[in-house]
């Protein structure tokens, strides 16, 4: 069998997160995935390079994903299950107040707004943009957009806006864009941990990102064994 799809991973030269790649080896995929893992410090140049592999192979599909991500085993099968062009999973920013990455207001200046979650929501959601961490794109779709098919600064100069460019000249070609509710996905992020006590003398946990804090909860009361990190 021949290369039906391909998981194309983008990443800078060096690996953020060694958790993505065992979770990774966990998730299913058919028979006839390729595996397109393409590093360099320009995101869409190396997403640009995955698109090219695909189309040299005569792939139907490309899951792009980043390597901050954490999958649930059945991700790509339910995406790949839809049969639509452009379908992503539900994740979150990696940065507080952690809105949802799927947008459905679009400013003049093109700037885009995050379509909150409300209760009782799930299944299929067609929304204008969404992010390139869990995104299943049918190649078809790149037959229809002028190459480069991922652009940096065409939104803004000043922020990493190549998903959004690329969800906008697909619409323009006439596809729509989809994010599946059902399909949850993890973010990494980096916070500090700190311990913390208050005037009264009672320890807790603090979680901390850059200065902003995040939550705090009570201070360990179990032990878990000598040398944990």
């Amino acid at each position: 069998m021949g290369v039906i799809g391909i998981i194309g991973i983008s990443s800078p030269e060096i690996g953020r997160y060694t958790q993505f790649y065992s979770n990774l080896t966990k998730v299913a995929r058919p028979d006839g995935t390729a595996l397109a893992h393409v590093t360099g410090a320009c995101i869409s140049s190396n997403r640009n390079k995955i698109v090219d592999q695909a189309l040299e192979n005569g792939a139907e599909w490309i899951w792009f994903i980043d390597d901050d991500h954490r999958f649930p085993p059945d991700t790509l099968t339910r995406l790949l299950s839809h049969n639509v062009d452009i379908v992503s999973g539900l994740y979150l920013q990696r940065v507080a107040p952690y809105t949802p990455h799927r947008y459905d207001r679009e400013e003049a200046n093109g700037a885009l707004w995050p379509k909150l979650l409300t209760q009782g929501e799930s299944g299929l959601d067609e929304v204008l943009s969404t992010g390139a961490g869990c995104l299943l794109v049918r190649t078809s779709v790149f037959e229809k957009l002028e190459r480069p098919y991922w652009r940096l600064g065409q939104i803004r100069s000043d922020v990493w806006s190549d998903d959004f460019d690329f969800c906008r000249r697909a619409r323009a070609a006439g596809f729509k864009i989809w994010c599946d509710l059902d399909v949850l996905v993890g973010h990494y992020v980096i916070h500090c941990v700190y311990p913390a006590r208050n005037a009264e003398g009672h320890w807790s946990t603090r979680l901390v990102e850059g200065e902003v804090h995040i939550a705090s909860f009570p201070a360990a009361t179990t032990v878990t064994g000598t040398g944990d990190n």
